[in-house]
């Protein structure tokens, strides 16, 4: 099993760094047999990369790789595979890749302890929440709306939450909220269009997600498919379209953009992840007596 997982982690290593490596599955490795050369090529860049550091985010991660990338396929992470276009410039990647080290540890375990029981993974909050706050507990916006999850008053009053600047109150409040939303859409909605626009509902909210649906199949596509869903709601802003609609304007880009930046945040908390794991492995070979 080790074995299986070691090469398994190798194969995510040089997917990370961009390299075509070819290897043999039937390797075994052997320490004392490996040459110099090799070492330096490649085990030595890999290990000065990802470090054997021991502060990283997931160091409470113990599952191996192979289990919890089919724990996360069979569960609940149906929507960790995207295929979006990447909504954040070069700059806002490094200060966030910067937070995922520096302020998610204060946060993370609200957002497994809420997640345990949910459709929803913690990877998935966690950027939600980053999108949100970035992921500070005492954030105010001019709006009035609080927390780490950045919940209005009639939500946090709905949901039962008295403190909305408590970041376990907060996390618990928007978990509950966000699967509100989804048990509330439509049965024909399913798969990650389910859970895109249940982000764009927690952003713009159910009506105008609704009115949305329906402008869109007025227009001949699919209301139950997130990708032709996000072409129409930007017309919620035109008077022409919201005129007509049953909760009339709404900045209808807005959550167009929301789930965009969610997307690129989760793909980014996915790949460090990764990244961690694959490091535990190599971690394991160099310790082996």
């Amino acid at each position: 099993m080790h074995l299986k997982n070691t090469i398994c982690s190798v194969k995510i290593l040089f997917q990370v760094l961009g390299k075509r490596v070819k290897y043999i599955n039937t390797w075994k490795f052997k320490k004392q047999s490996i040459s110099n050369k090799y070492i330096n090529l490649y085990i030595l860049p890999i290990i000065c990369t990802f470090g054997f550091t021991g502060n990283h985010t997931f160091k409470n991660i113990e599952a191996p790789l192979s289990t919890s990338e089919q724990r996360c396929l069979i569960k609940k992470d149906i929507y960790l595979s995207i295929n979006e276009d990447n909504n954040l410039n070069q700059v806002e990647k490094k200060i966030f890749i910067k937070k995922i080290d520096k302020r998610l540890p204060k946060y993370i375990g609200y957002f497994k302890k809420h997640t345990r029981n949910s459709i929803f993974s913690w990877e998935l909050i966690a950027a939600i929440s980053y999108q949100e706050s970035h992921w500070n507990h005492k954030a105010v916006s001019k709006t009035k709306v609080k927390g780490l999850m950045m919940l209005t008053k009639d939500t946090a009053s709905y949901i039962g939450i008295k403190d909305r600047l408590d970041p376990n109150q907060s996390v618990f409040g928007g978990v509950k909220y966000l699967e509100n939303i989804f048990k509330r859409l439509p049965k024909s909605v399913v798969g990650s269009d389910r859970i895109w626009m249940t982000l764009a509902a927690y952003n713009v909210g159910l009506g105008h997600l609704e009115d949305a649906r329906i402008i869109t199949e007025r227009f001949g596509h699919n209301p139950n498919y997130w990708s032709d869903v996000k072409k129409h709601l930007p017309l919620l802003r035109l008077k022409k379209f919201y005129k007509n609609t049953k909760y009339g304007y709404a900045r209808g880009k807005e959550p167009v953009n929301y789930v965009k930046r969610i997307q690129a945040y989760l793909n980014i908390i996915h790949e460090d992840k990764k990244t961690y794991l694959a490091s535990l492995s190599f971690k394991e070979i160099f310790h082996k007596n």
